[in-house]
């Protein structure tokens, strides 16, 4: 699995007309109307998702916190797939897969990890995995 940004306008027509799901930690915007990119490589196909992570200058005004509460919400998104499994998004009945935005909040910091992957997991669950 690997995980690579999106571009400005991406982000753009995703927060303008996309779905969102708000969480305790984590505000997340998604686009399921999107292609799946999939790379083949010496060991097989590879699930590629296009996520952004953002911290507000307005939640957050150290850049330390700024970068530590997107680390945390990109490790438990990670960790969320890993438990998902990543052969429930390369089912060829859910393709396309959605590209997502997570803003985090300020309770992001205050919340346990194992909370946060429990959201993103329910997320996942129930608007992606078992539609």
């Amino acid at each position: 699995m690997t995980i690579k940004s999106l571009s400005s306008p991406q982000i753009a027509l995703i927060m303008k007309k996309g779905r969102a799901y708000s969480s305790g930690s984590f505000l997340l915007k998604t686009l399921p109307n999107t292609e799946i990119k999939e790379t083949k490589g010496a060991v097989g196909a590879k699930l590629i998702f296009f996520c952004s992570f953002i911290a507000s200058k307005k939640n957050f005004v150290k850049a330390v916190d700024r970068n530590r509460s997107k680390r945390r919400i990109k490790e438990s998104f990670i960790e969320a797939v890993k438990e998902i499994g990543e052969d429930a998004f390369k089912n060829p009945l859910l393709q396309p897969i959605p590209q997502f935005v997570f803003l985090t909040k300020k309770d992001s910091m205050k919340n346990d990890f194992i909370d946060i992957v429990h959201d993103i997991k329910q997320i996942l669950l129930k608007d992606y995995i078992i539609r």
